[in-house]
């Protein structure tokens, strides 16, 4: 059985759950604390389904999770999601929010880290709808994704849970050696680095500018213009 009294944040919602909690403004606008209740309930902890949960949300922090047990305050506002099955969140350890699919080859040559940031918060604010409260994202250019996390964090925009590796790390014509342009050009993806030295200094750079993981790309270039030729 739950323990009735959890308090949990509310990123570890369900995506039902979080699209009302989103939609209705709850911190500093509202003290009446909110009831949610729904047909079933999956307990991921005891592997089991609770028929009619009862989940009591109260400022930022669910109050409580249970069924009948639960007290239901008088002054609640309760949302009745009628034959709804509640959900915990999911977690996705390999994303790339900042950029879409069909984005890569060429045609990413053209997208602006400042484009790639915003494009996160499209995407941050899809997946969390989509039920996944926790991300790990593995890979972005210009550290856009940890502007996307640290405005997630300071609720500026929707968006789950993020762990952010800033650019991957790899050797030079490796898989995270983006070589698309002529060598007139000489580009070099920002986390090319070749030897121990070079690596090490490369993982202290991305810490330094706000990356919780490394990503380290060891194989060769599966994204070099020989894979997209």
């Amino acid at each position: 059985m739950m323990r009735p009294n959890c308090r949990v944040r509310i990123a570890a919602l369900s995506a039902a759950i979080l699209y009302l909690v989103f939609a209705i403004p709850l911190s500093g606008q509202s003290t009446s604390p909110i009831v949610i209740r729904a047909a079933r309930l999956f307990d991921s902890a005891s592997g089991r389904m609770v028929s009619s949960p009862v989940i009591v949300v109260s400022g930022n922090h669910i109050e409580a999770v249970g069924g009948s047990e639960i007290t239901v305050p008088a002054n609640a506002r309760v949302i009745d999601l009628g034959q709804a099955t509640l959900l915990p969140g999911f977690f996705d350890v390999h994303t790339h929010l900042t950029s879409n699919p069909g984005g890569g080859g060429y045609e990413g040559l053209g997208i602006s880290t400042a484009r790639s940031a915003l494009l996160g918060a499209k995407n941050a604010r899809l997946t969390l709808l989509a039920g996944f409260t926790t991300v790990r994202n593995v890979g972005a250019e210009g550290y856009s994704d940890v502007a996307l996390r640290d405005a997630i964090d300071a609720g500026d925009v929707i968006g789950p849970r993020m762990q952010v590796s800033g650019p991957p790390l790899g050797i030079t014509g490796g898989h995270c050696d983006s070589n698309l342009l002529p060598f007139e050009f000489h580009y070099s993806a920002e986390g090319a680095a070749d030897g121990v030295e070079a690596v090490m200094h490369k993982v202290r750079e991305t810490i330094k500018y706000g990356a919780d993981v490394i990503k380290f790309c060891a194989s060769g270039g599966a994204l070099t213009m020989k894979a997209f030729s």
